[in-house]
């Protein structure tokens, strides 16, 4: 059974499968895969035809690429596939399947050509992690209810590596890469969240297709400390700004020193009405830039008031702005 039809069963039905759940160790291959904009793209596509394109590249991705997983499930942008193996088959799973992934990759941009339904523009990348070992399986009745482990976490934050897109693994997912695609892939060693904080691990990356790592992945991440500054703006002040400038236009916000690595900046704003709740703008809102030697978050005028207003700002409200940066 795949995870897929799971999500169609009955709160009860799926409770009733968790009171006879058991766990049990298993080998697996772990391959996440998400969309590259995604979420910019449901932003301005109607609900109905979002629907056309994710089932068209779910489609796609399991029946073309990934035919035989046991395991297939939705994260929202994209699939975490789950392909068990033992010792006589892990040379081969591990082969294949990221041959499938290379193909996936190069192939992506193309998935709905041809295709009636789509009349519009669709997200064109996609970013793909791999990593394979033990894991717990959650049983019942013979099926699969879900995984769990290191494997798939791992898989998950290689996955956000692979930018703008490409396929990252770590180096024990295959000890000898085919002659065939060792030229795509350069190794690095890096840094991970929850997984290689203090000591790094080293992975192969797609660098022939363009992916760059993020420096902030290049250091360890159990020393860095960071900086917060905050900025009060009345909220009039910004709508009157904005009432008067063009498309596109910029403010900003001046900062106290230069940023170490811009990549890994957040830019917030405090939720009105409430007390240290802080929401976190996308990066299509803001950027940084270094103008006339004074280092600046530059927010983009029209985005940014459309989202504070959407955030429920208005009148006379006061927007506290917080910058965090190493």
């Amino acid at each position: 059974m795949r995870a897929s039809s799971l999500e169609h069963l009955t709160p009860k039905i799926f409770k009733d499968l968790l009171q006879k759940a058991t766990g049990e160790s298993q080998h697996v291959v772990a391959v996440n895969i998400d969309i590259r904009g995604f979420s910019a793209f449901c932003e301005r596509i109607e609900s109905a035809n979002v629907v056309v394109f994710i089932r068209e590249i779910y489609r796609k991705l399991i029946d073309g690429y990934f035919p035989n997983a046991p395991f297939v499930k939705s994260t929202g942008d994209g699939l975490l596939i789950v392909i068990p193996y033992q010792k006589e088959t892990l040379k081969e799973i591990t082969t294949n399947t990221l041959e499938a992934c290379i193909r996936a990759h190069d192939e992506f941009a193309s998935f709905c050509a041809g295709e009636e339904m789509i009349n519009f523009k669709v997200p064109q990348k996609i970013g793909i992690g791999l990593s394979r070992g033990a894991v717990s399986r959650i049983v019942a009745n013979g099926s699969t209810l879900d995984y769990s482990g290191r494997v798939l976490n791992l898989a998950s934050r290689l996955m956000n590596l692979a930018r703008p897109s490409g396929v990252i693994f770590d180096i024990g997912f295959l000890r000898v890469l085919p002659p065939q695609i060792k030229a795509t892939f350069s190794t690095a060693k890096v840094w991970l969240w929850g997984i290689a904080e203090r000591d790094p691990i080293e992975i192969y990356y797609s660098k022939a297709y363009g992916t760059k790592i993020p420096v902030m992945y290049k250091k360890r991440l159990d020393v860095r400390k960071w900086h917060s500054e905050e900025t009060n703006i009345a909220f009039g002040f910004l709508e009157s700004m904005a009432k008067k400038a063009q498309r596109g236009a910029k403010w900003g916000i001046i900062l106290e020193r230069e940023p170490t690595d811009p990549d890994e900046m957040g830019a917030y704003v405090r939720l009105p009405k409430t007390v240290g709740s802080d929401w976190g703008f996308s990066k299509k809102i803001y950027g940084y830039k270094l103008s006339g030697g004074y280092p600046q978050v530059r927010f983009d005028l029209e985005l940014l008031m459309k989202k504070l207003r959407e955030l429920g700002f208005s009148g006379t409200d006061e927007c506290r702005f917080v910058i965090k940066y190493t």
